[in-house]
Parts: structure tokens; sequence; C-alpha cells
């Protein structure tokens, strides 16, 4: 029996040496030397040579631990070296295994590793394309607060160099410093209102800093999404300005037709030349309350449906030539010339054609009236591929039309406000002039409703242009 039992166990062993080789026979034959003794002697066995027979198999099982370690270790060097495509034989099988075998074997495991490194670089590039669909700009940083990865939105905003740098040098605010330290800390989420300059303009953020699962030292550990509160604010601050603007602006005409009722009736009730003086300062101011009441009218539809882009197709070089022919008779009275240049290949573009044509009247009108006598307004327009670099706008065929003046010119601070409701360089002069204060601010809007942009550049002393960008009908 117990010789049956010996036969049967030893047969996986003796393959096992077979198999393996020379380093792992003298163990396995040790191991098995201890089992026969145990099992073959049970009756007659002294607690001498049990004792041997029990120091035997330990100190093999020892040495074949110690080998398995060793093979492990290899192995783990082995599976290293595929990755770095450095192609090698595993150190264990290269005395016992065919070398077809170990080319097969080779062959697949570096399969595996390369189809794993092709599904990461997938799952980033899908994880950097649903980053980039973000409106928002979106900041990864590590646990030292560098950035290291950012959406389209964020490049826009801080630049392409801003992948590791700290973030506070970025964005040079104390309070986004804490936030960012109190979530590397223990809170699990900090909000905070910063500011933060692009370009000339300053814009307003509110910032969410969340802390991220780690999965490894180089993984990022807080998320920051800017949110731009910048225009949520300035509608704001623009509907108490609009009010108290508004009432001012009405204010001051009604005071003079006021006064000139009152003078009529009274003092000047018989004074024919008084009459006519009065009557035609009272045609004045109830015309610029009229216009003032229509471009109010005008302004607020435009805003009632911006967020709807327009789906018509207008044609802009005759759009122009009817524009240049109605103020020619107003660029006459200054002794202005008024000169087009249409390109022939000009492409429709889209939107509304009223609003348009509103829009370049406007920018028209402005030049000639704010033009130096006996100087010239050219309209110019044609077409690009794509957008010049400034504008946050499309991309795609655009077309553009220039408006230029040699006016007095524009400083640099007044520019940025330009679009803004009431907002009036010269307030006597524009007034004088019959203006109120909301053409350009009706210009902006049209524009953000064809999602189009307005660009302005001047040179004081020497005069203004202001140029139009709209995208063309795709088909």
């Amino acid at each position: 029996m117990a010789e049956r039992q010996h036969r049967a166990g030893s047969l996986p062993v003796r393959r096992a040496v077979a198999v393996s080789g020379l380093r792992w026979a003298a163990p396995l034959i040790a191991v098995e030397a201890g089992v026969f003794l145990l099992l073959h002697f049970q009756g007659d066995l002294t607690p001498l040579s049990a004792l041997a027979g029990f120091v035997v198999i330990a100190a093999a099982t020892g040495i074949l631990f110690r080998l398995l370690a060793r093979n492990l270790e290899e192995m783990g060097l082995w599976l290293v070296q595929q990755e770095r495509d450095v192609l090698t034989t595993p150190p264990m099988l290269r005395h016992w295994v065919a070398g077809d075998t170990i080319e097969g074997l080779m062959g697949g495991v570096h399969g595996i590793l390369k189809a794993r490194d092709e599904h990461v670089d997938q799952l980033s590039a899908e994880t950097d394309r649903m980053l980039d669909s973000l409106p928002d700009p979106l900041l990864l940083l590590s646990r030292t607060r560098r950035v290291m990865r950012m959406n389209r939105a964020a490049r826009w905003l801080f630049g392409e160099e801003a992948i590791g740098q700290d973030v506070t040098r970025l964005v040079r605010n104390p309070a986004l410093e804490e936030a960012v330290d109190l979530v590397l800390g223990s809170e699990p989420v900090e909000r905070i209102e910063i500011s933060v300059s692009s370009g000339q303009v300053e814009r307003l953020f509110s910032v969410e800093i969340a802390p991220m699962p780690v999965a490894a030292d180089d993984s990022p550990a807080v998320m920051a999404m800017f949110h731009d509160m910048t225009e949520l604010r300035r509608t704001e601050q623009m509907r108490v300005d609009f009010v108290a603007n508004a009432s001012h602006e009405i204010r001051s005409p009604l005071a003079t037709l006021i006064g000139c009722i009152e003078t009529l009736q009274g003092p000047a009730r018989d004074d024919p030349d008084a009459y006519d003086r009065f009557l035609g300062m009272m045609d004045d101011q109830g015309r610029r309350m009229a216009q003032l009441v229509e471009d109010l009218l005008s302004l607020s539809r435009i805003e009632l449906k911006e967020h709807a882009q327009p789906t018509g197709s207008v044609e802009l070089g005759a759009m122009l030539e009817r524009l240049a022919s109605s103020l020619a008779f107003q660029a006459e009275e200054k002794g202005i010339a008024l000169s087009l240049d249409s390109a022939a290949d000009l492409l429709p573009v889209r939107g509304d054609q009223g609003e348009i044509e509103q829009a370049l009247y406007n920018l028209m009108s402005n030049a000639i009236k704010y033009g130096r006598h006996d100087s010239r307004v050219s309209v110019k327009a044609g077409r690009a591929e794509t957008a010049p670099n400034g504008l946050r706008l499309m991309v795609g065929p655009l077309v553009w039309v220039s408006i230029t003046d040699q006016g007095e010119g524009i400083a640099p601070h007044h520019i940025p406000r330009l679009t803004e409701r009431f907002y009036r360089i010269d307030t006597a002069r524009s007034r004088e002039m019959g203006g109120t204060g909301l053409g350009l601010a009706i210009v902006k809007h049209v524009l953000n409703r064809h999602r189009g942009e307005l660009q302005i550049a001047s040179t004081p002393g020497e005069g203004s242009t202001f140029t139009v960008w709209l995208p063309v009908v795709q088909n």
C-alpha cells in the first residue's frame, strides 16, 4: 500500500524533474527521498531517521521557494523589458523550452502589453475629447498645485504654456491658493469668486475646487472648474445703469420741451422770432426722444431673441451698395468722400437682413458723423477662410466688412466700453449730433445673435476702423 502511494506521488515529481532542468532536480529529488523514507519505513522509523527526513524535506522546500521567488523576480524584470520593447527570452525558460515556443510566448506577451498601451491611449484621448467639449475652463492639479491637464477652454484662457506651472502663477489670487490647499487637506469642495486678467479685460470667475480619487502619485489630485460670471455681473450692473441712464436721457429733452412750452405760453407769446426758434428746439428734442425710444425698443427686440441664431441668407454686396447710396447725401453735407470696395467673390452670410443692415448703417453713419470735414470714409468687404488671432468666434469661411474714417480717433481706454449702453466719449458732441448712445450697443447685440464679432482699432488723431466678422452660409 505504501509502495503504491509512493509510486503514485513520485510520478508528477519525476515529470517535473524531467521538465524543469538541473537546478530544480536536486531539491525535488531530496523532497522525494524524504517522502520515500517517511512512507516506506513507517513501522521501523526511528526518531533520528524521522528527524533526518523532515530536515531534508524542509531544506529542499526552502531551496524550492528561493528558486521560485528568484524566477518570479526574473519574470517581473522580463515583463518590464517587454513593456519597453526590449524583446528577450524569459530567464526561466531559456534552458528547457523550444525556441519557437519562446518566440510565441514573447509575441503573445508583447501583444498583450501593446494592446494595453493602445487601450490606455484611447481612454486618454476620449477623456481629452470630453474635457475639451466642456464650455468652462477646467484644470487638473497635482498634490503640489501644478497643472497636469487642462481642456481647450482653459488653454484659450491661460495658454498652452500653463501645463506644469503652479496654478498660483497663472492666477495670482490668495483666495485660490487657500482654497486649493484646503481641498488638498480635508475639505470636500471649495467655491470662490476671483478675477482673471485676459488681455486688457478683467473677467470674473466662480471657481469650484474639488478633490479627485488619486490612483497613483502622478495622478491629478484636485479639479478646478472656472465658470465665467463676467457677463452675468455685467448684465446685473447694466440693468441698474440702464434705468439710471435712460431716465437721465429722457429727462433732458423733456426739461427742454417743458421750458420751451412755458416760454411760448409766457414771455414769448407775442414774439414771432422766439416762436420760430423755440419751435425748432422743440422739434429737435422731440425727434431726439423719438429716436431714443426707437433705439430702446430695437435693442430690446434684438436682446429678446439673441440666443436664437438667424437661419436666413444675406447678400452683403448689394446691401452695402444700398447703404452707400442712402448715406451719400449725409456724406456730401460734410464734404466727405464715401468709397466702397467690395470683393466680387463675397459669399452670402447667415442672418437676418434687417438686423445686419441696421448694424452696418449705424457704423457707416457714425463714421460720417465723427469724421473730419473734407475727409474720406472707406468701406471695404472681403472673405477669409479662418478667423484672425484675437477673435473668440467661429471657424470656417467668414465675410468681413470694415468701415474706416479719418476722425479724431479713440483713446485705447475707451475702446472696451464703446458698445455699452449710453456710453459716450464726448457727451455734449454726441448729443449735438443727435446720437442716443445706443448705436454701438445695437451693433454688438446684432453680431452676438449672428455669432459674429466686432473689431475696433483706432489711432488718436488719425481715425478709427470698425470691422464686422460674420459666418457664411454653410451647405
